[in-house]
């Protein structure tokens, strides 16, 4: 057929532009995804796009009713800056991470991509804030010298994996194997290096106590950790000001140093409590061996109310083995015993105690702008005035009532700070210590329950075991109260439960 001749007119004639389809710009997602222009699912706090791609997924700020006075403007932006919570992304789904099949532990990519877990995803849940984040900081680079340190990081990365994907177990059972034959010949072969040996006892204390199946295992590796220290120094000999320079000796990496140090101490002390005996050591020392005002990757700011903890472990232990060395007293006695040669309690130890509490009173949490961060600090100033408190019921008894009163109020202070701090920040991967040591003295229904919601909602979104196994102690501690309130029978403690039931409880 010829081809159609087309007139001047109709070749003259505009063509009519039709524009390409394309996606529209969301104005509902996340700032993230209006920023590259693709259609957000709306997913809160982290929509699936920005985890596909493993970006930060960023969300507009609510706007402030209050703040539309003129001269307000500025202070009402500075506030919401400066309190704006940083939330915790979503852990992604571990699929995610798998190319190939992880029955291998020691194939190479199955390796690799058990690293980027621990990376990308496990290092998240871990730490209370980003800026200081030491299990990317300091553990990564010791592992990269340190093929055991490297294994017991792939070991500790693949049992959190276990935890959230059954079909990772066996897997992570292998790595935790070769990490323990691993620590094994590094304590017999090379027991002066004290960086690694350390770093992997800490590493395993931590992984046997988010696992929560293997009874003490984890408190076997914190002693383990102490015996690693005084086989290397003598920490006992040193005092005052030459203490930082004279424990720090024997690290290579000073910068490393000063946080396993202080990771010890944070798990010593606070074991200390849970077990209801005086630390392994005198580990408070070690929360002063860096800048107070940076906040630690396990407490955050609440370097000075852990050391706080740490005395008042010791008077309670100091306490304890007074009562023990009363003679003819009967078993469970706490009477006043006043003649001339016992009088008990001992003033200089009640004394202490009170200077402590008035420490804890007075006590100005570090400036951050981090508004979570402030928060666990001052949840651990509650907890650590419950434990004083506590300490001091146990041999007061006419002071009873006045006590109990204080107690109920740093519970309401507790459960008051956790519903402030939103769900699932950074900072609340150690609230479990606070929680537990209010809810062990919580009566009242609002605060039970505000409790056991945020410690549901930890167990759900980071899935460490010694959570649950806390919670089920405080459970047991509850209904027991309710049936003995019922009959008027004895107070029941949460001490009595895990002695009882031989719970080693793990609140770190």
């Amino acid at each position: 057929m010829p081809p159609v001749e087309l007139s001047s007119v109709q070749r003259n004639v505009p063509r009519r532009i039709i524009k390409k389809r394309g996606t529209t710009r969301e104005r509902t997602g996340c700032l993230t995804c209006r920023q590259r222009k693709k259609r957000c699912d709306l997913g809160y706090p982290v929509c699936k796009e920005c985890v596909r791609l493993n970006y930060e997924c960023k969300w507009e700020a609510p706007r402030n009713f209050a703040c539309n006075e003129p001269s307000t403007d500025s202070l009402c932006l500075a506030e919401r800056s400066s309190s704006r919570p940083v939330r915790l992304l979503i852990v992604p789904d571990p699929v995610l991470f798998w190319v190939d099949e992880h029955s291998d532990c020691t194939s190479p990519l199955s390796r690799r991509n058990f690293l980027r877990y621990y990376t990308q995803t496990f290092t998240h849940l871990m730490t209370t804030n980003m800026e200081n984040n030491s299990f990317l900081s300091v553990f990564l680079p010791i592992a990269m010298h340190s093929p055991p340190v490297l294994n017991t990081l792939i070991a500790w990365s693949s049992s959190h994996l276990s935890l959230r994907d059954k079909s990772f177990e066996h897997v992570a059972m292998q790595n935790r194997g070769t990490a323990l034959r691993d620590l094994r010949k590094a304590l017999e072969s090379d027991p002066a290096n004290l960086e690694t040996n350390l770093a992997m006892s800490l590493i395993l204390c931590s992984l046997e106590s988010i696992m929560g199946d293997n009874g003490d295992a984890w408190y076997l590796h914190l002693i383990g950790a102490s015996k690693v220290l005084l086989s290397n120094t003598d920490i006992t000999s040193i005092y005052g000001d030459e203490y930082p320079t004279k424990v720090l000796e024997p690290f290579n990496d000073i910068y490393a140093a000063r946080w396993l140090l202080r990771n010890f101490a944070y798990r010593d002390i606070v074991t200390a409590v849970a077990r209801d005996q005086a630390p392994v050591m005198n580990s408070h020392h070690f929360l002063t061996l860096d800048d107070p005002l940076q906040p630690d990757s396990y407490f955050g700011l609440a370097a000075e109310i852990l050391e706080v903890v740490s005395h008042t472990a010791v008077l309670n232990h100091t306490l304890k083995t007074e009562i023990n060395s009363i003679p003819n007293k009967e078993p469970g006695s706490l009477v006043h015993i006043i003649d001339d040669k016992y009088s008990f309690p001992p003033s200089e130890i009640l004394e202490s105690l009170m200077a402590l509490e008035t420490r804890l009173e007075q006590w100005v949490c570090p400036p951050s702008e981090d508004m979570p961060l402030r928060l666990l600090a001052e949840s651990y100033r509650s907890s650590a005035l419950i434990y004083i408190y506590r300490v001091m019921r146990a041999v007061c008894p006419e002071r009873e009532i006045e006590l109990s009163s204080k107690v109920a109020t740093q519970v309401a202070a507790t459960v008051d700070i956790i519903e402030r701090m939103p769900t699932r920040t950074f900072a609340e991967c150690t609230l479990l210590f606070p929680l537990f040591l209010a809810g062990g003295e919580a009566t009242e229904e609002p605060h039970i329950k505000s409790i056991r919601t945020r410690m549901l909602d930890m167990i759900d979104s980071r899935g460490f075991r010694n959570v649950e196994v806390a919670l089920s102690v405080l459970e047991k501690l509850w209904r027991l109260r309710i049936a003995r309130k019922s009959t008027g029978s004895a107070k029941v403690d949460w001490l009595d439960i895990t002695r009882r039931d031989g719970i080693s409880l793990s609140l770190s």
